[in-house]
């Protein structure tokens, strides 16, 4: 099926090599047209407001200003206009500051030129393209964060159960040292293990010694 829609893309990136070798992804693109490109934060900008443009390529790093603030100007600027940013990059707190940011996508620089044009497309059909490096990060972050939330709302006494359970303690040994019964010590281990997302003591104790609660 052909694409009757022209992708005006604009590279912002301050490497001439780097720069060339984007360009020359797009060369065969009968759907994809390079119409501007810029080496600086201040040059991209001063390009938007005078070319129409549908996607860009931006990159973080920049000889005058740093390109999340040139995401957050063309952002005023151009609220429509797909931003993908192209970093070398791939640490989460640049892909969340981007994202945050009003960033449509994030790949890495290694992307090769098959990936770079399909990204493109994506974007301008409303999907957020992401490299898979930086897609492993993100969905790490948000377990992260439910196991985070998952043991804010242990209790206390599931807390106290779970610290003694890291330190080797069985069922009836965590009876004898908080003076409740077998069958409430299952009840709390059942909970501990259902609020952790793990299966068994082992998973319990193993993020026991990743936790704040387990330290403290």
């Amino acid at each position: 099926m052909r694409r009757v829609q022209q992708i005006r893309v604009v590279v912002v990136e301050d490497h001439p090599l780097m720069r060339d070798g984007v360009k020359r992804a797009f060369e065969k693109c009968s759907d994809i047209d390079i119409v501007g490109e810029a080496s600086t934060g201040k040059k991209a900008i001063k390009l938007m407001d005078s070319l129409e443009t549908d996607v860009v390529l931006l990159d973080l790093r920049l000889p005058d200003i740093d390109g999340i603030s040139v995401l957050k100007q063309l952002r005023v600027n151009s609220p429509d206009l797909k931003v993908v940013i192209l970093s070398v990059f791939e640490d989460e707190k640049y892909v969340k500051s981007a994202l945050d940011n009003g960033a449509n996508g994030y790949l890495l620089k290694t992307t090769g030129p098959r990936k770079l044009v399909e990204a493109v497309r994506r974007a301008m059909e409303g999907f957020s393209p992401l490299s898979p490096e930086v897609a492993t990060k993100l969905v790490s972050s948000i377990q992260s964060r439910r196991g985070e939330s998952s043991r804010e709302r242990l209790t206390l006494r599931e807390k106290e159960i779970w610290r003694l359970l890291a330190q080797g303690m069985s069922n009836a040994e965590v009876c004898k040292e908080l003076f409740i019964s077998q069958s409430t010590v299952k009840f709390h281990v059942g909970n501990l293990f259902r609020k952790l997302g793990v299966k068994n003591r082992v998973g319990a104790v193993s993020m026991a010694y990743h936790s704040e609660f387990f330290d403290a």
